[in-house]
């Protein structure tokens, strides 16, 4: 059980930005979510969610919570509609941009991609997040990130101090307690590689694949976007030892972690990585890039390999494959390092910033005058 929090002298009254539960879940909606889900449970915490005009309601979410559903949805409802329906209170946002009208709020930041690779976005879509991130470096309240790695990045791209941000890194154990279900895919046994992650060019998916497919590596890529016609316009393997399985359910990613012979994740720029922390917690080994979170998040539970090295990366996943003591080490020490990361200490990290920014903001409300002057 984890440790019962502390409760303040008053409740803390928050206003949660829900516009993620209208998205699909990625890692920063995951974030969202298993934070949110344990907030609603606070004894010192008065959370209101706020929700875009379709956006479905969790089933988790607990009978009598308060929800606020808007008229509207997308960047309406988080630039408009939010910042007046929570007047007052302080906002939190979790996923993505954050309304730049919240007087009050804190907000969190996953990483500085946008600013290190724009070329991954498209020109508008680049430019509003890096718009946001400016505004809110100097406005909101407090500021939430996912690494340590992230919290200088940011610094430096917005150039604001470091300790601006509070460090609130993602959770391994949201599949834990799910029941594994056989995606069905042509892969078996544990001689299949695992790779999860979209087609983002720094996700740098394609070199690896190339070089998997041209040695026979039967390999599994869950969640990269599009169909065929998309994958043959990233220069992506098509046939042989590749599938493409696209998105599939908790249960069945789960079922792939815990039978895959090794994760491959090659990115040159990541934040925190979920899937590497995801993969330890189940028992599947790790071969990741040596560069961003990936080394403070692999902790010793990876082979880190310089991703701008594709050739060297199969040979290092050949390696695992076929060094059972070596792949046991891998798996001890993964799961060893995936038990720092738990929802519920991450869920105390961000109530305290919370708590804090609250304070802050009460601190800076001008005095009331005495009735008696």
């Amino acid at each position: 059980m984890p440790a019962q929090p502390s409760q303040p002298a008053q409740r803390t009254a928050v206003a949660v930005n829900g516009k993620w539960l209208a998205q699909s879940t990625t890692g920063t909606q995951r974030f969202a979510q298993e934070l949110v889900r344990r907030l609603v449970l606070r004894p010192d915490l008065d959370v209101v969610l706020h929700v875009p005009r379709r956006a479905p309601l969790p089933g988790w979410l607990p009978a009598g919570t308060q929800v606020v559903r808007s008229r509207l949805d997308g960047v309406a409802f988080e630039q408009l509609a939010l910042p007046w329906a929570a007047r007052g209170m302080l906002v939190l946002s979790l996923c993505g941009p954050a309304p730049l009208l919240a007087r009050r709020q804190v907000a969190t930041i996953h990483d500085a991609s946008p600013f290190r690779f724009p070329q991954t976005y498209t020109r508008v879509f680049g430019a509003w997040h890096r718009t946001v991130a400016r505004v809110l470096a100097r406005r909101a309240d407090a500021l939430v990130t996912v690494s340590n790695f992230s919290a200088g990045e940011l610094a430096e791209v917005l150039r604001i101090p470091g300790n601006r941000f509070t460090v609130v890194p993602n959770g391994a154990d949201h599949l834990d307690h799910l029941e594994a279900t056989d995606p069905g895919l042509p892969a078996d046994g544990s001689e299949f590689v695992l790779a999860v992650g979209t087609l983002a060019a720094h996700k740098n998916l394609a070199p690896v694949l190339r070089v998997l497919a041209a040695r026979g590596i039967p390999t599994v890529v869950v969640g990269a976007r599009g169909a065929g016609r998309v994958f043959a316009a990233a220069d992506l393997p098509q046939g042989g030892s590749i599938t493409y399985a696209g998105r599939l359910t908790d249960a069945q990613l789960g079922w792939l972690y815990r039978h895959a012979g090794v994760l491959v994740f090659p990115s040159r720029y990541e934040g925190f990585g979920v899937p590497l922390i995801e993969a330890q917690q189940a028992g599947c080994p790790v071969v990741a890039g040596a560069v961003a979170a990936l080394p403070e998040v692999a902790g010793a539970g990876a082979v880190l390999v310089p991703p701008d090295r594709p050739e060297l990366i199969a040979d290092a996943v050949e390696r695992v494959l076929a060094d059972r003591p070596e792949r046991d080490r891998l798996v001890a020490a993964g799961r060893d390092n995936a038990a720092r990361f738990t929802w519920d200490r991450s869920a105390e990290l961000l109530a305290a910033a919370v708590h804090s920014a609250a304070a802050g903001a009460r601190a800076r409300r001008p005095a009331q005058r005495s009735t008696a002057e």
